[in-house]
């Protein structure tokens, strides 16, 4: 043999062993749709589980429904305290969209609506109204208005109060340290 010879040779196929090849295959599409089974249960389990925990916190952060508490006493606009439920009796003395403000004679009130009173068609100039609410930042969250024909308009119930550091222009974050120091 030469050379040429070696490169002219074409290669013989070997024969296949055809049955111990075949049964291997059968094993192994049975263990792959095995392991795609217990992967697709496993995917499902996960969606499942992230479905479950974002049911929980979009329960947990909605508000729960506002109500008008008839037993809830009017309390005189000059009593207001910060943070508390209260109820307040008076005319509507003026509209800014979603506010207005409400007088009882000795006092007014500024009473925020939310989106329910965008427009300003919740309540009319001169109306009487009872209207309850938390009392936070210097004006009244309404939670409903009772008109005087005894309709009742509930809204989003406020927010409850924050607790916690207080964050905005009054506390900015520590002291300038070149300013003088105020304790001597």
């Amino acid at each position: 043999m030469t050379m040429t010879d070696d490169f002219n040779e074409t290669p013989t196929p070997k024969p296949a062993a055809a049955a111990p090849h075949a049964a291997g295959t059968t094993t192994g599409r049975q263990r792959l749709t095995s392991r795609n089974a217990i992967l697709g249960a496993g995917a499902l389990g996960v969606l499942a589980l992230g479905f479950v925990g974002g049911a929980a916190a979009w329960s947990a952060t909605q508000h729960p429904e506002a109500t008008f508490d008839t037993s809830l006493a009017v309390t005189p606009i000059s009593d207001l305290e910060s943070s508390s439920e209260v109820g307040i009796a008076g005319q509507v003395a003026e509209i800014y969209g979603n506010k207005f403000v409400v007088s009882d004679g000795a006092a007014k009130a500024l009473v925020e609506t939310g989106r329910a009173g965008e427009g300003g068609k919740l309540v009319t100039a001169g109306e009487t109204v009872t209207v309850q609410g938390r009392f936070r930042v210097g004006f009244l969250h309404a939670s409903a208005i009772q008109h005087a024909d005894r309709r009742i308009d509930e809204l989003d119930p406020p927010p409850p109060p924050h607790h916690g550091p207080k964050h905005g222009p009054l506390d900015a974050g520590p002291a300038d340290p070149d300013a003088p120091d105020k304790a001597n």
